[in-house]
């Protein structure tokens, strides 16, 4: 995977020194060229649910892994990823799931049988209830789901209120662009970079703190037992190597491969950066619009 190069990668401080402090009705236009781009906001307000499948390659520090990913949103507040995994070493899938239901939210994992395990965290290694937690899935598992409808259809969520503000202009490797913020509930803030040309969103961009990585290697079968020993291992090492206070980064989706699908000119594919580095590519091989979803998709089980 690449690094951006150097151009790209300046261009977000270029911004935050050089732009302009305009009426909110800049904004206002370029959302409305942009839905027009994507295919209008009758067909933009048509959509109620959303099913993406495709394949993700992601980055652990020196390591690789890819596998298939399944992402499903039912507006306002239903919001579903699957990914599922066979790195070399491990005798079944890993399958992952993160899931936001409303109020509730969880994530689970599953399969297994031997070699590595890997967990990802946030900066913080205070012990936290499980109220806590859910809580803290919550607000992620919601700014997620905004993003992603930020990027497929300019609108948030009618149950997560945000606000648009123009930011100025700037480049996006070689094209011009306009730039708008959003913000919302709970510091929620993205940035929201449009080509001037055909008004199509080309890139996201955030700042958040710096996950980090524990990576546990068990030996044996994939019982149950093992599992378990391994996430505690993973859990204990995490809290007792977390930082006293959380590393900000800037964050990055860039949004390319546009296409029509039902009328909407979607991209197929996600890249994430962290700062310069790319973490993650996702391509979208299928896209569904409205789907029936099964009445338990989004239940716990």
């Amino acid at each position: 995977m690449r690094k951006l190069t150097s151009s790209f990668a300046s261009f977000f401080v270029l911004i935050l020194l050089c732009a302009p402090v305009l009426a909110d009705t800049q904004a206002d236009e370029i959302l409305k060229q942009a839905r027009a781009a994507i295919g209008g906001e009758d067909q933009i307000q048509k959509i109620q649910g959303l099913n993406l499948m495709g394949q993700y390659r992601r980055v652990f520090g020196d390591r690789q892994m890819a596998g298939d990913r399944e992402i499903s949103i039912l507006l306002p507040n239903k919001y579903s990823v699957e990914d599922s995994m066979n790195p070399g070493g491990l005798s079944t899938a890993i399958l992952t799931s993160r899931t936001l239901n409303g109020e509730h939210a969880w994530n689970a994992s599953s399969g297994g049988g031997g070699g590595m395990f890997i967990r990802m965290g946030g900066p913080s290694g205070q012990q936290a209830t499980p109220e806590q937690m859910e809580a803290a899935l919550r607000r992620v598992y919601q700014i997620e789901m905004t993003r992603y409808l930020l990027a497929l259809t300019l609108n948030a969520p009618s149950s997560f209120a945000v606000e648009y503000k123009y930011a100025g202009e700037s480049d996006v490797d070689d094209a011009k662009a306009d730039v708008v913020d959003v913000t919302g509930p709970d510091k929620f803030s993205v940035r929201i970079f449009f080509d001037k040309q055909n008004h199509l969103p080309l890139l996201l961009s955030y700042r958040g703190p710096k996950p980090r990585i524990v990576t546990m290697t068990r030996q044996g079968g994939g019982n149950a037992e093992a599992v378990k020993k391994a996430r505690e291992e993973a859990e204990k090492k995490m809290h007792a190597e977390a930082p006293a206070a959380p590393e900000e980064v800037d964050f990055y989706i860039r949004l390319t491969d546009h296409k029509k699908v039902a009328g909407l000119m979607l991209p197929h594919k996600f890249t994430f950066l962290q700062d310069t580095e790319v973490s993650e590519e996702f391509e979208i091989s299928k896209y569904q619009m409205n789907p029936q979803f099964k009445s338990d998709k989004f239940e716990k089980h």
